[in-house]
């Protein structure tokens, strides 16, 4: 894949993000190309190894091990003042190195989300689109993660997470789960 290109008109980001993104210090988004005239932006980017995510086939371990690692890196971007609620969470800008979720191995492609969602309603909306409804392990994880949000508390879905995650690791290693 060669790159792929998206244009924005009539929204401005700030200058420190714009030099951010376009020499590429934050290692959770995809590299990427940034030209600005007035407040129209082309944004370009190089995916290079990463592939475009396929939740189809993904297990409620490996989707749940990605909600964990999209908050990581969350965090690792407010660390360069790059705050959540100012970029999308769709499963369409999420890409990763040789189908692994782990930090090392995502990246989001930057796009701004112009309305600020709150970060925790866009983990729930991705969770949502990620989730296969027709499992029930699945639909109760969602719900999970739902009631978890709606606390007002980013560390309650962690918590969360890592509860989940450590009982699927501990079903894996009993042999009672195949992913």
């Amino acid at each position: 894949m060669d790159g792929m290109r998206h244009e924005l008109s009539g929204y401005r980001l700030p200058a420190y993000v714009e030099d951010i993104l376009s020499k590429n210090y934050c290692r959770g988004f995809m590299r990427m190309s940034l030209v600005r005239e007035q407040d129209n932006y082309s944004f370009s980017y190089k995916p290079g190894v990463y592939r475009r995510l396929d939740y189809s086939e993904m297990g409620l371990y490996e989707k749940l091990i990605l909600i964990k690692t999209l908050i990581t890196i969350s965090e690792r971007n407010k660390e360069h003042l790059i705050r959540p609620e100012s970029y999308l969470i769709e499963p369409e800008l999420i890409y990763l190195k040789d189908k692994n979720v782990s930090v090392n191995d995502v990246c989001i492609m930057y796009y701004p989300d112009i309305k600020s969602l709150n970060y925790r309603y866009k983990l729930v909306l991705f969770a949502d689109r990620i989730m296969n409804k027709r499992i029930q392990e699945e639909r109760d994880a969602l719900d999970q993660i739902r009631a978890a949000s709606e606390s007002g508390d980013i560390n309650r879905i962690k918590l969360y997470l890592d509860k989940q995650i450590m009982r699927l690791e501990n079903r894996m290693a009993e042999g009672r789960i195949l992913s």
